[in-house]
């Protein structure tokens, strides 16, 4: 698996457009999201991995440059790739920029209560 800033131009592009959406499919999840704020990655990556297994393997696919249908991981190769990714600071940075643009997206202002005059003056 290469770093993300081993990507460049159109491998970057394209990586991206793989990862995009199943990141922000994890990263939007209440419980990942409090997992990750609140405890230790490797929790949190837990939670992501029992919620999210398709997802998952989308990104551990796309950044091992292999097709989905493809991919193989079994119970002695995922933590070790795991681990490489939340080791990986560019790449969490990657997940939790996902996570707050996601949120702030769709997250709505303060609600503002309007008062009006009850026509007594």
């Amino acid at each position: 698996m290469r770093k993300l800033s081993e990507y460049r131009d159109g491998d970057a592009l394209d990586l991206l457009a793989d990862i995009m959406e199943p990141a922000a499919e994890i990263m939007v999840d209440d419980e990942v999201r409090k997992a990750f704020d609140e405890d230790t990655k490797l929790h949190a990556a837990s939670v992501a991995i029992k919620l999210h297994k398709d997802a998952v393997l989308k990104i551990l696919a796309a950044l091992d440059g292999v097709p989905v249908e493809e991919y193989h991981c079994n119970i002695f190769t995922l933590p070790a790739r795991v681990l490489e990714i939340l080791n990986d600071d560019e790449l969490v940075d990657f997940f939790t920029a996902q996570a707050q643009t996601m949120t702030s997206a769709t997250s709505s202002g303060p609600v503002t209560e309007t008062i009006e005059d009850g026509g007594t003056a």
